[in-house]
C-alpha cells in the first residue's frame, strides 16, 4: 500500500526541535530533529534538501527496504524509493534505536544534522546554546550504533570535534582541566586552550603540555607510556615543573584557529569552516612539540624496566620489586608495601648510625619464588633511596646474605654508580685486616679502632664510601672473612710491596698488645697468600710488637660499652704465644697514630693494584646504536655480548665498571630488555654467567 503519508497544505518546510513529535498521517514521528515539509533547497546546491521529509512523497508500508537495497550512495529523501522511504520513516517512528537497518538512513538522518548546525545555528545564538550538546549526544549515540562503518564512524567523529569547536564559542577552556588525550581525532577544547595560553603569553600547565604532545599525531607514545598511564603522567608532571622552574609557554604565532568540516550530504558543496578571531592556532608549533616529545621519551625510558615486569606480571605492580624498578621521583615511602618496609628498616636502625639486624628477617621480604640475588639488589636498592646502605650490598662486590646478620647504615644519597677502584683497594684491605682481628676470637677496640682509622685516612674515597667500609667493617668482624678470594686484590703487587702489606698487617695483629696464636695461624695463611714466608710474617711481628710501649694504665680508646647483635666466639684455648711476649702491654696513642698513617699507605699500596691513580677526566665513550630501547651505556654492553658464550663474573664486573653503570643493575637492566624482547632473559647462571644467544640474537 503506498499513500502520500500527510497533508501538503502547509508547503513550509520547518525543523522539528529535539524532543518534540509529529503526524505523520497515521503515524508519529517522536524525538524531533529532522526537517519536515515542502519546498525546502539544499544549502549551496541547486537542489532539494536531501534530509527533508517531505509528507506529499509516497511511502510504501507493505514492503519496507530495510537493507536499502535500492538506495544510492549519497541517499535523498526525494530521490529513495517509496519503500525505502517506509524503512526510514519506521526507523525514526520506533526511535532511531535499531542498528539492524542500512547505516543508509543513518547518514540521511546525519545530514539534517549537518544542515541544522552548519546553516540555522550559525545565525541563531540562542537555540545554539540549547541545541547543540543534544545533538553532539545524538550524533554520539548513531555512531555507538553504527560505528562499525568506517565511513560513518568518521564523518560522525569529525562532525564531534566541529561540534565541540562551536560549543567552546566565547568560553575560557583554558582554565580548567586538559581534556582527554585524543590521538585519533585531537579535541577542540585543546586547540582553543593552548590557543589561549599563547594569546595570554600564561604559563601552560603540566597537564596540558602533557595532553597536547600525547595527543599530537607527530608523536608516538612508547610502550611503557601506554602500559602505565597513571606512573607516566606522574613523572611527567614532575619532570617537566623541575625542567621548567620558571614555566613553559608557547609563542602566539600561526595560523589563524579555525574550526573545519566537510559535510557527508550532497546537499553542501565544499567544507565548512568557522575561525576564531584573534586566535592562532598552535597546535602543530614544531620547538615546543620537540621539546615536550623529548621529555615524554625521557620518562617512558625511566619507565621501561618497570612496564615490563608489570607487563610479564601484573599482580606484582604493588609489590617491592616492581618499586624498585620505579624512577625515585614516583617511590611513596609513606604507603603500600614499600612504606611498610622502610618503615621497618628505618625501626631497625633507630636512632643509631649503624646497626645489626638478623639476615633471615632482612630477607623475609623477598617475594616468593623470587631470585634471592636479584631480590636483595633490589631490596638495598630501595633503602638507598630512603636513606639506609646496607651490607653486605652484592652491588658493591658483597655476598648474598645468608645466615648471620647484615648491617643497616645511614647515608646522605644513594650510590649512582659502580664502585671506584679505590673503593675496592680499600675493602680489600679491610677484609684483610678484619681476618686477623677475629683470628684470636675476639674483637679488640684497638684493633677496631687502627681499622677505623684506616678508614678515616683512606685515599681518594668520598664520604659516602667511607661510611659504607665503616659498615662493612662491623659486619667483617661478626662474620667468617674468607681470605681465598683476596688472591687477585695482591696478584699484581711486588715482593716488597708485599713485604710492606704484611707489616701493616702485623701492625693490626699486635694493635691490642697481645699476639694470639690463632692470628698468628691467620698470618701465616695470609703470608701464603701473599707468596712470603712464615718467617717473615714472625719478622713483621716482632717489628709490630717492638713499637708497643708499657704503660702503667690502659689507653681507652674509646669507651666500654656491649656491642649487641652478635655472640662474641670463645677464645682461642691455646695460651699466647711470645712473639715476643706482650702480656699487659697497650698500644700508645703515638704508635696508633702511626698505625693509621700506614693504613693510608697501604691503602694506596692496594689502590695501585687497581690501577688507583688521581683520576683523569673519563674519555667520551663511543656512541653505539640502541638496543631494545636499551640507553647507551647499556646497548654497548649488550653487543660486546656477541662475543662471548661464557663470560666469567670478574669480566662482566670490568666490562660493567668501564661502561660507567652498575654490574647488578646492568645485568637486571638488560634482562628486562631480554624479556620484553625475546621472552627470556639474556644472561643467566652466576659465575660464570651463561650467554643466551638466542634472545640475544632478538635483541640485536
Amino acid at each position: 500500500m503506498t499513500d502520500s503519508g500527510g497533508s501538503s497544505g502547509n508547503p513550509s518546510a520547518h525543523w522539528v526541535p529535539p524532543g518534540e513529535s509529529r503526524r505523520f498521517g497515521d503515524r508519529t514521528l517522536p524525538r524531533g530533529m529532522f526537517y519536515l515539509g515542502t519546498g525546502l533547497p539544499a544549502a549551496s546546491r541547486d537542489v532539494p534538501e536531501p534530509a527533508l521529509i517531505d509528507p506529499a512523497l509516497p511511502v510504501d508500508w507493505s514492503s519496507p527496504d530495510w537493507f536499502g537495497k535500492h538506495m544510492g550512495y549519497w541517499p535523498s529523501y526525494t530521490e529513495i524509493p517509496p519503500a525505502s522511504r517506509a524503512a526510514y520513516l519506521r526507523w525514526i517512528e520506533g526511535g532511531r534505536r535499531h542498528r539492524d537497518v542500512s547505516v543508509g538512513y543513518a547518514f540521511l538522518f546525519l545530514y539534517g544534522l549537518e544542515r541544522r548546525v552548519l546553516v540555522d545555528l550559525q545565525q541563531d545564538g540562542p537555540h545554539r546554546s540549547m541545541e547543540l550538546p543534544l545533538i553532539r549526544t545524538e550524533v554520539e549515540r548513531l555512531k555507538d550504533l553504527f560505528g562499525s562503518d568506517s565511513s560513518f564512524h568518521g564523518y560522525a567523529t569529525e562532525f564531534c570535534r566541529f561540534l565541540d569547536g562551536m560549543a567552546l564559542d566565547g568560553v575560557a577552556v583554558s582554565s580548567g582541566p586538559a581534556p582527554p588525550v585524543d590521538r585519533i581525532n585531537p579535541p577542540a577544547k585543546l586547540r582553543l586552550g593552548l590557543s589561549e595560553f599563547a594569546s595570554a603569553e600564561r604559563i601552560v600547565p603540566s597537564d596540558w603540555s602533557l595532553a597536547w604532545v600525547m595527543s599530537h599525531p607527530r608523536y608516538q607514545p612508547r610502550t611503557s607510556a601506554k602500559r602505565c598511564p597513571e606512573e607516566f603522567a606522574a613523572l611527567f608532571r614532575l619532570r617537566y615543573e623541575d625542567r621548567h622552574p620558571a614555566g613553559f609557554r608557547i609563542q602566539p604565532s600561526g595560523p589563524e584557529l579555525a574550526f573545519s568540516y566537510r559535510p557527508a550530504s550532497g546537499g553542501f558543496y565544499g567544507a565548512a569552516s568557522r575561525t576564531v578571531p584573534g586566535r592562532p592556532d598552535v597546535f602543530d608549533q614544531a620547538l615546543p612539540l620537540r621539546r615536550l616529545a623529548s621529555l615524554a621519551d625521557e620518562c617512558s625510558e625511566a619507565l621501561d624496566a618497570f612496564s615490563r615486569l608489570v607487563g610479564r606480571s601484573p599482580e606484582q605492580r604493588g609489590g617491592l620489586a616492581a618499586a624498585a624498578l620505579l624512577p625515585e621521583e614516583l617511590l611513596d615511602f609513606g604507603s603500600g608495601e614499600l612504606g611498610r618496609f622502610v618503615e621497618w628498616a628505618r625501626s631497625r636502625l633507630g636512632g643509631f648510625a649503624m646497626s645489626l639486624v638478623p639476615a633471615a628477617d632482612f630477607l623475609g621480604w623477598i617475594e616468593e619464588g623470587e631470585p634471592v640475588r636479584k631480590a636483595v639488589i633490589a631490596l638495598a636498592r630501595l633503602l638507598g633511596q630512603a636513606g639506609i646502605g646496607v651490607e653486605p650490598d652484592p652491588r658493591f662486590g658483597g655476598p648474598v646474605p645468608g645466615d648471620g646478620s647484615v648491617v643497616f647504615f645511614h647515608i646522605e644519597e644513594p650510590p649512582d654508580a659502580a664502585p671506584s677502584r679505590a673503593y675496592q683497594a680499600a675493602m680489600s684491605l679491610l677484609q684483610l685486616g678484619a681476618a686477623v682481628s677475629v683470628s684470636d676470637g675476639h674483637v679488640a677496640a684497638e684493633e677496631r679502632q687502627l681499622l677505623i682509622g684506616h678508614l678515616e685516612q683512606a685515599l681518594h674515597l668520598t664520604p659516602g664510601e667511607r661510611a659504607r667500609l665503616r659498615a662493612q667493617l662491623r659486619w667483617l668482624l661478626t662474620t667468617e672473612v674468607r681470605l681465598t678470594g683476596l688472591a687477585k686484590s695482591v696478584a699484581g703487587i711486588d715482593e716488597a710491596q708485599r713485604e710492606y702489606l704484611a707489616g701493616f698487617l702485623a701492625g693490626v695483629a699486635a694493635a691490642d698488645g697481645r699476639i694470639e696464636p690463632a692470628e698468628v695461624r691467620t698470618l701465616h695463611r695470609i703470608a701464603k697468600l701473599l707468596g712470603l714466608a712464615p718467617e717473615t710474617m714472625d719478622e713483621r711481628l716482632r717489628a709490630a710488637s717492638a713499637t708497643a710501649s708499657p704503660v702503667s694504665e690502659p689507653v681507652v680508646v674509646r669507651p666500654a660499652a656491649p656491642d649487641p647483635g652478635h655472640a662474641i666466639p670463645r677464645p682461642d684455648p691455646e695460651p699466647a704465644v711470645p712473639v715476643p711476649a706482650a702480656t699487659g702491654v697497650r698500644l700508645d696513642q703515638a704508635v696508633l697514630a702511626d698505625r693509621i698513617a700506614e693504613a693510608a699507605e697501604v691503602a694506596a699500596l692496594l689502590g695501585s693494584v687497581f690501577g688507583d691513580e688521581p683520576p683523569a677526566p673519563p674519555a667520551p665513550l663511543p656512541a653505539v646504536e640502541p638496543v631494545a630501547g636499551l640507553d647507551a651505556a647499556h646497548s654497548r654492553l649488550v653487543r660486546a655480548l656477541a662475543e662471548h658464550s661464557r663470560l666469567p663474573r670478574s669480566a662482566w664486573e670490568e666490562m660493567a665498571t668501564a661502561g660507567r653503570v652498575l654490574p647488578e643493575g646492568a645485568i637486571d637492566r638488560i634482562n628486562e630488555a631480554a624479556y620484553d624482547v625475546a621472552g627470556e632473559p639474556v644472561i643467566e647462571g652466576e659465575d660464570p654467567l651463561e650467554i643466551n644467544h638466542d634472545a640475544l640474537g632478538a635483541m640485536l
